[in-house]
């Protein structure tokens, strides 16, 4: 029988910065298991340190063999066909983890609107926006979140809408509303590179108006948050450079 103590303290091991740590306790746990249902919990958690570790692959290998062990009619189900379908996003298989995420809200609706599963239901309303706004639409994602937004949701979850809304704004062409959107979602409690990339948005849109000062006020915000290890960063540094070379030459 598994030890849940000792798993989420695994858990906890992989979320403070240690998945090799945690992947080799996990396998360590799953040794003797017999139970399905514990094996899957394992499994899911093992892929989650396969992803923290940029082992995609082998991630996608990990949430598979735990969903094969679940039936379909298990409420466990949902958990690992999500977890899977986050994998292949952070793969950049958008296309995939697009029809993964609609196949879910479709095959499991019914158990979705209980207590205890509508919190997974708006993750992957969440995640399907973003995955659909990649694959450049735009009416499908805020048609999603105006239902999402009538609901009672978190501060974290609301910043969120709010920064893709923006985004799909953007796709439209609706500007205005798209910076009235990121300036939004920078007052809520939008998780840390979201709110980096919110700021270069606002610049990008500001720089094109000609608004150049303030654009690099937003430029130099982005470049500040962003992770280090981040591409973003150097993304945001380069623009700054542009920006300032421009204003140079227009003095």
């Amino acid at each position: 029988m598994i030890d849940w103590k000792r798993y989420h303290e695994i858990g906890a091991l992989r979320e403070s910065g240690h998945p090799t740590e945690a992947l080799a306790e996990l396998k360590k746990l799953r040794e003797g298991l017999t139970d399905v249902m514990e094996i899957s919990s394992i499994l899911l958690g093992e892929a989650l340190s396969y992803r923290d570790l940029g082992r995609l692959d082998e991630a996608a290998d990990a949430a598979s063999d735990a969903m094969k062990l679940l039936p379909e009619e298990s409420p466990s189900r949902p958990y690992a066909e999500f977890s899977l379908a986050c994998i292949h996003e952070k793969s950049q298989k958008f296309d995939l983890a697009t029809q993964e995420f609609k196949s879910l809200l479709k095959k499991h609706e019914e158990l979705l609107t209980t207590n205890e599963h509508i919190q997974l239901k708006r993750n992957i309303q969440l995640r399907l926006i973003a995955n659909l706004i990649v694959l450049g639409h735009a009416i499908e994602p805020l048609a999603i979140a105006d239902t999402l937004k009538m609901e009672d949701i978190s501060v974290e979850e609301r910043a969120e809408l709010s920064y893709r809304e923006a985004k799909a704004h953007e796709l439209l062409g609706g500007y205005s509303r798209a910076l009235e959107l990121y300036q939004e979602a920078i007052r809520g409690s939008l998780e840390r590179s979201l709110a980096a990339r919110s700021h270069f948005h606002i610049g990008e849109i500001l720089y094109d108006r000609g608004e150049f000062l303030r654009a690099l006020d937003e430029f130099r915000i982005a470049e500040t948050m962003a992770d280090p290890e981040s591409p973003d960063k150097d993304h945001f540094a380069k623009w700054i450079k542009h920006t300032l070379h421009f204003t140079g030459r227009m003095e």
